[in-house]
C-alpha cells in the first residue's frame, strides 16, 4: 500500500498540508477530551470489569462514558488524516518507517473504533437490559468487557508501534525535532508496557503515560506541520 502524498499543485500543497497539521492537533484534543471524560466518570477497570458494580455504574455514569466514546471516535477521523500526512512527511528519507507509522496506526485505529462502537451500542443496551432483568445483564456483562478489553489492547499495541515507528524516523533523520520523535519513542514504548502488563500497576502507569505523551506528541506535531508548510511551499 503506497503511502499518500501531499498534493503538489498550486494552492493544494498548502490547503493541504495545513489539513494535516489541523488534524494533528484536533486528534491530540479529541484523545484529552476522551480522557477527561473518562476520568470524570470516575471510571475504573476493576468496578467496570465486575458485573455486580459494573451495573450500577453504567446506570448513574454511562452518559459521560458514552461523551467520552464521541470524543475517541471524532478523534479517529483526524487521527488517520494526521498520520497519512505525517507519513508523507516522513517517507523521502525513511520510507520503510513512514509506511509503518501509517500501517500501523490504521490497524490501531480499527482496535480503538471497536472499543468505542462497541460501548456506544452495549452501554445503553445494558442499562435498559438490567432494568428488567439484571441477572441476565450480569451474568453477560465479564464476555463483554473481556471483549472490548480486547479490542482496546490490539489498539494500543498497535498505536503504540505506530509512535514507535515515528518516533524513530524522527530522532535517526531528523525530519522532526528530535525532542518530538523521543516522546513518539517513549509513548509508544510505555503504550506496549499498558498492553504486556494489563491489570497490573506497571499496566496502568504505562497506560497513563502514553496517554499524556500521545497527546502532545499529536499536538507538538501538528504544529511542526503546520509552521512546515511555508518552507514545502518554497521547495517546490
Amino acid at each position: 500500500m503506497p503511502v499518500p502524498a501531499i498534493s503538489s499543485r498550486s494552492g493544494g500543497l498548502v490547503l493541504s498540508t495545513r489539513a494535516v497539521g489541523l488534524a494533528g492537533i484536533l486528534a491530540g484534543v479529541g484523545l484529552a477530551g476522551e480522557f477527561l471524560f473518562f476520568s470524570l466518570s470516575g471510571f475504573s477497570q476493576t468496578s467496570f470489569s465486575d458485573p455486580a458494580t459494573a451495573m450500577t455504574f453504567l446506570r448513574d455514569h454511562g452518559a459521560l462514558v458514552r461523551t467520552a466514546v464521541l470524543f475517541g471516535a471524532a478523534g479517529i477521523v483526524v487521527t488517520l488524516i494526521f498520520r497519512a500526512g505525517l507519513a508523507d512527511r516522513l517517507k523521502a528519507r525513511t520510507p520503510t518507517l513512514a509506511a509503518a507509522t501509517l500501517l500501523f496506526g490504521i490497524v490501531g485505529n480499527v482496535g480503538d473504533g471497536l472499543v468505542a462502537l462497541s460501548f456506544w451500542t452495549g452501554i445503553p443496551a445494558y442499562v435498559t437490559l438490567a432494568g428488567h432483568d439484571l441477572a441476565s445483564a450480569q451474568n453477560s456483562w465479564s464476555a463483554f468487557a473481556a471483549l472490548t478489553g480486547g479490542y482496546q489492547g490490539f489498539g494500543n499495541l498497535f498505536l503504540g508501534l505506530s509512535a514507535l515507528a515515528a518516533g524513530w524516523a524522527s530522532v535517526d533523520r531528523r525530519q522532526l525535532p528530535v525532542a518530538l520523535g523521543a516522546i513518539g519513542l517513549v509513548a509508544g514504548a510505555a503504550a506496549i508496557v499498558s498492553v504486556l502488563g494489563v491489570n497490573s500497576p506497571l499496566g496502568f502507569f504505562g497506560y497513563a503515560t502514553a496517554i499524556l505523551l500521545v497527546i502532545v506528541f499529536r499536538v507538538w506535531a501538528g504544529i511542526e506541520l503546520l509552521r512546515g508548510r511555508s518552507q514545502v511551499k518554497d521547495e517546490r
